[in-house]
């Protein structure tokens, strides 16, 4: 695999990952107040921006460590 494409797929997987378990951690810890406010903002985009850092570390270690060797490269 190349590392144009390895670049790709780690990308649409960290995104498709960070986005799934964002959105159902964030609803589970976080409770939905009547009014948002600033705070419940910034709790969110920290939950969500935790996620996506360890979704990209998640999927480039699997595009790396297991399809790499898969395709012997």
């Amino acid at each position: 695999m190349g590392k144009d494409a390895e670049k790709r797929l780690a990308l649409v997987l960290s995104t498709a990952l960070a986005a799934f378990a964002a959105t159902k951690v964030a609803g589970t810890l976080l409770d939905e107040p009547e009014e948002r406010g600033v705070g419940d903002d910034v709790k969110e985009a920290l939950v969500q921006g935790a996620f996506s850092v360890a979704a990209t570390i998640v999927s480039s270690l699997i595009i790396r460590n297991v399809l790499s060797k898969r395709w012997g490269t």
